[in-house]
């Protein structure tokens, strides 16, 4: 028996002609292009939502920090005392601020001042031995120059006669200027000397009195120090007294706030109490009634009436499967 010549399906062809997988392959290209693309599109919007999210919440945060700034009793005081030990830190580095400190820092300027005092007279009766050894030579040379104008004034030498005497009259003028600051450079050494040990002794009693008030300040700052302890135990100190005060005040809200509770516990559980106390007492007087028949004789009565109610029960399941079953029918 001859058949027909059957057609060749698409499953015998390479996948690359069959028209349905081809179709899907470019479906699925064009689909991931396009997600591709819309993914470029949204993911600056996503980038830019996570950055705005974070500063979002450390706007929140420094407006957080802020708040607790300005309402916080607790963050007050605390920066309050902290600027004041950051003030008194800063202050300390350029300035001495212990009392003892700046006295001694005033005497050691004291005693620099005196160094310089001194060396300063020393360069005063340096130039008042120069203006010494100058009038001097002077009164020497002056000396000389007239015995050579008397010598030329014998020689009959009357011109070289007048220019000796002339430069002996010259010096005689030069020295009777130089006179006063001899006797000028003389009293201000004297007055200076007299100065320098005045300020030297007062030196010395400066330094006597900071050592003395040192030692005191010392061992009143040990005493007050124990008596502070003492009175912090007594009065309290200021700072943890406000820090007491805090959390005493805390404390007593929160007991408030428990004996509310408590006290609102405590109605719930008088309320409960007396609604099993009035539902034991029915249960009570139904078993006293209960009790009575049972010795009246009449108890059989009492439980003669249950097989009626369960006989009532079968009755209306019987009515119900008997209209299920009409139904059915």
């Amino acid at each position: 028996m001859n058949t027909l010549p059957t057609l060749n399906s698409d499953s015998d062809l390479p996948k690359w002609q069959q028209p349905e997988k081809v179709a899907g392959w470019f479906f699925l290209a064009g689909l991931a292009g396009t997600a591709v693309y819309f993914w470029g599109r949204i993911l600056p919007f996503l980038v830019d939502m996570v950055f705005d999210t974070v500063k979002l919440g450390i706007g929140l945060g420094v407006l957080f920090v802020l708040f607790l700034v300005l309402t916080n009793k607790r963050i007050h005081a605390g920066l309050w005392y902290a600027g004041q030990r950051i003030l008194r830190t800063a202050a300390g580095i350029f300035v001495n601020t212990d009392p003892i400190g700046i006295m001694e820092d005033y005497i050691s300027n004291t005693e620099k001042e005196a160094r310089k005092m001194d060396a300063e007279v020393g360069h005063i009766e340096g130039a008042h031995e120069l203006v010494k050894r100058k009038l001097a030579d002077n009164t020497a040379q002056m000396k000389e120059y007239l015995a050579l104008a008397d010598s030329a004034t014998r020689q009959g030498e009357k011109d070289a006669s007048e220019a000796y005497a002339s430069r002996a009259a010259q010096l005689e003028d030069y020295n009777r200027r130089l006179q006063p600051m001899a006797t000028t450079t003389a009293n201000v050494t004297v007055v200076m000397r007299q100065i320098l040990k005045a300020a030297l002794r007062q030196i010395d009693g400066s330094k006597f009195k900071v050592g003395l008030l040192k030692d005191e300040y010392q061992l009143v700052k040990r005493t007050s120090s124990g008596m502070r302890a003492a009175m912090n135990i007594l009065r309290g100190d200021p700072d943890k007294k406000y820090f007491f005060d805090l959390a005493t005040d805390r404390v007593a809200q929160d007991m408030a706030q428990q004996l509310g509770q408590i006290k609102q516990a405590m109605r719930y559980s008088q309320e409960f109490v007396k609604e099993m106390d009035i539902q034991n007492g029915v249960m009570s007087e139904k078993g006293q009634r209960l009790l009575e028949k049972y010795q009246k004789g009449d108890f059989n009565a009492v439980l003669n009436e249950k097989p009626q109610a369960q006989q009532s029960i079968l009755a209306t399941k019987k009515a119900s499967d008997d209209a299920y079953s009409s139904l059915l029918d």
